[in-house]
């Protein structure tokens, strides 16, 4: 585990319009505020966007399972801020809605306004975070603390926390199939389409 410490710096209120791509609207906003740490809380609604709703298969490297949503959706989320290589690295995750239907991931590429999105930004000053290319991962992860090891704060899990969680895990019963064919639904809503 990583961590890093800092301060509540300015706080933001963004009104996004409709047909504006949320995504790059905050990306430019945030570049322009040279925000370089901080957090974003979003409501609203989106009338087109793309997110990553988990891996195609739970193994490392993940290789992302994209579902595509368009309509009208009402979405909410947060996202983080980490200074990364051009400039600030944006992570969002939400959910969205639509008729009784609700996807939840990483929103990525785009994601176009419907009617409004409100978004409050909080920036965080005085912390020590990146978001760095992790090879073994594949992923932008953030890094916490300086680049000299001595500003880098970790907390290490010691053997009897360590076995603590370990026995936790074994005690707990894996998930049965969820109720009323729910399970069958989420996987035809997910499957990949064969190529």
């Amino acid at each position: 585990m990583q961590y890093t410490e800092g301060q509540l710096g300015r706080v933001f209120v963004v009104r996004i319009d409709n047909g504006e791509d949320m995504l790059s609207t905050l990306r430019t906003f945030v570049a322009e505020k040279e925000i370089e740490a901080g957090s974003i809380q979003f409501l609203g609604a989106l009338m087109s966007g793309r997110m990553v709703t988990g891996p195609e298969e739970p193994v490392i490297p993940p290789v992302p399972h994209f579902v595509m949503f368009e309509g009208g959706w009402e979405v909410f989320g947060i996202g983080t801020i980490y200074a990364g290589e051009g400039g600030p690295h944006i992570h969002y995750h939400a959910s969205v809605g639509r008729s009784g239907h609700a996807l939840t991931g990483c929103l990525r590429e785009n994601a176009t306004t419907y009617l409004i999105v409100e978004a409050v930004i909080h920036e965080y000053v005085g912390l020590s975070a990146r978001r760095e290319f992790d090879a073994r991962m594949q992923l932008h992860l953030p890094v916490l603390g300086g680049k000299d090891a001595g500003a880098q704060k970790t907390l290490e899990v010691t053997d009897s926390k360590q076995d603590t969680l370990q026995e936790k895990e074994e005690d707990e019963v894996p998930g049965s199939e969820l109720p009323g064919g729910l399970a069958d639904i989420i996987r035809d809503l997910t499957r990949r389409p064969p190529t």
